[in-house]
């Protein structure tokens, strides 16, 4: 009576290892962390209301942004987001003095992204802002740096993938700074690197 039941448990102890092995092969995914460098144009969404007829409002310039995302196998992605932006120069002519006010931002975002589609993306990001002002009047030079709070930034974007971990994209964005009120609707070309580690889910 024992030998049966032995001969039955190395069977079963058999097939339960293949049968684990199996699904450990066939689950196994890839899982790390990217980084995309993006560089573009960034537009001022007048908010301040400035008469442009009066001075001389400058609201295009070049811009650019790092985002670092952990990427697991699901859609949702993890990470953290900062670049530079110039958000606006105003002009103003008096007499032979040209007086200039100019503000920058360097936003450090936490993000979520989600991919929509096999290759395109959508993200939220919230965090705060360090803003840089300049002012030049009559010959005065001055500077100054703040911080504000509960900033949004929304995006969206396509990711064609030229190797596995090398990709080429486009996103446009717009970022919301509480504090000043001021918007900025970026587009950017991405460049995507992604440093991937392979390990397999335990059965539990």
């Amino acid at each position: 009576m024992k030998k049966p039941l032995i001969i039955v448990m190395l069977c079963f102890l058999e097939h339960f290892c293949i049968a684990q092995n199996t699904w450990n092969t066939r689950d196994s995914v890839a899982r790390g962390v990217s980084i995309y460098v993006n560089t573009g144009i960034s537009h001022y969404i007048n908010t301040l209301q400035i008469d442009a007829s009066r001075v001389g409002l400058k609201q295009n310039f070049s811009c650019s942004s790092f985002r670092f995302m952990w990427e697991p196998e699901h859609r949702l992605s993890l990470g953290v987001e900062t670049g530079y932006y110039k958000v606006y120069e105003v002009q103003l002519v008096e007499g032979k003095n040209i007086n200039t006010a100019a503000l920058s931002v360097i936003p450090i975002l936490f993000c979520i992204q989600m991919r929509i589609f096999k290759r395109f993306f959508a993200s939220v990001a919230t965090g705060i802002s360090i803003h840089h002002s300049e002012v030049n009047y009559l010959n005065n030079h001055a500077e100054s740096q703040t911080m504000t709070f509960s900033n949004l930034q929304f995006s969206t974007g396509y990711i064609y993938p030229i190797t596995k971990q090398f990709g080429l994209g486009l996103k446009a964005q717009f970022l919301s700074e509480n504090k000043t009120e001021d918007s900025i609707f970026s587009l950017q070309a991405v460049v995507r690197y992604q440093f991937k580690r392979h390990f397999k889910r335990i059965r539990e």
